[in-house]
Order: structure tokens, then sequence, then C-alpha cells
């Protein structure tokens, strides 16, 4: 399903939360052209992808269930740049973690971290937007039994528990020669290397 189709069902559907009670959600409505042409001074490269763009004409956001609110148009607001340079903030859940869309330095989008606060926690959740919403609606079609609610309630405290992918700088440095630049910031050796170029989705560090 694509992102609009998706984004439509969300709108028009009732869906049921695990007491039993029905509940629809609050869409708002899409950007204008003229709104879309202001936000992008804010994005890297002055370029707003398509993708993003398409979804911000459909709503800007709605308020949520589970999430307090889903927004596509808050770039920049996540504050962490040293994990995600330029980001949209796509939702929180009022308790102080994020799901947070990476964008690259042309402007496109990369993939969906969660940003856990507490135990702090950082994982990739998606590996693009669409997985991301595709998430979003089983959540609410599945209250019980969901991949949203398997980070939040497992995989974050199995990456709590285990360090996740961190590695030591002496090692990682001899495995990665080209990164020298980085390392010479770095002053002695009590440092760990969070990794995350490679990694799949429900890993991450802590």
């Amino acid at each position: 399903m694509n992102n609009i189709a998706i984004l439509k069902k969300l709108k028009s559907s009732t869906f049921t939360d695990e007491d039993g009670e029905t509940y629809t959600l609050d869409f708002k409505d899409g950007l204008t052209a003229s709104e879309i042409e202001k936000l992008k001074p804010l994005f890297p490269n002055h370029t707003i992808d398509n993708e993003l763009i398409n979804i911000l004409k459909e709503t800007r956001g709605w308020e949520d269930y589970g999430l307090d609110d889903i927004d596509f148009s808050s770039i920049g607001q996540f504050g962490f740049t040293e994990l995600c340079p330029f980001s949209v903030t796509l939702g929180h859940d009022g308790l102080g973690n994020h799901w947070v869309l990476d964008i690259l330095n042309d402007g496109s989008l990369g993939h969906v971290y969660y940003a856990c606060h507490d135990p702090a926690v950082f994982i990739r959740y998606a590996d693009n937007l669409n997985d991301f919403l595709s998430s979003l609606l089983e959540f609410h079609e599945s209250p019980t039994e969901n991949y949203l609610n398997d980070i939040h309630d497992k995989v974050v405290y199995d990456i709590w528990e285990n360090g996740g992918q961190l590695f030591d700088k002496i090692d990682f440095e001899k495995a990665n020669t080209s990164y020298f630049p980085f390392f010479n910031q770095l002053e002695g050796n009590d440092w760990a290397i969070a990794d995350l170029r490679n990694a799949k989705n429900k890993t991450g560090f802590a």
C-alpha cells in the first residue's frame, strides 16, 4: 500500500483500542504550495523530497492514539544533531520518546529511527517512510500485537542490556582506517563508537 493510501485508510477508519473503546484519528489539513516553499530553506540543499511533499499536501499530520502527535513538517526539532544532523520528528508519545526521519545531505529521505528516552536507546525503526506509516496502521488495527509495541516494550530493553552496535575505539579504528581524521578528534582510547551504517531494523545502541 502506498503512502497516500495508508493515510486515507488511517483517516477514514474507526479503530478499537485494547479496552474495546472505539476512536478515530483527528487529521490536520495539508500544506499549501506556499507553505511548502517556506519549509524548503530548513531542509538540506533547500530540497524537500517529492515523497514527503506528497504527504504534506495530503496532511500536516494528526492527533494520534498511542503517539500523541504525528507531524510531517517538524524539520529540525529533534535536537540531537550528533545523531541526525537533519531530521523530521515524525511523532512522539509525550514521554520523551521520538520517531525520527533522517534527511540526507541532498534532501533525500533516509531511515526512520526510534529515540527512546528511558532507557536511553537509539534504534533503526524502519527502512523508509512507507514502512513507518505501515507500522502505524498495524498499530491501530492490531493494538495488542504489533511492530511498534515490540520495539517499545522488548527491543529497547534488549539493546539496553547488551549495548547494541557499540565498539571499542581501538578495535573500530583498526577495521575502519579511512576514518582516521574522525578518530583524531577523539583524545585517548576510552571511547565507544556506535556504528549503524549497515544496521538492520531493530538494531541500535545504548
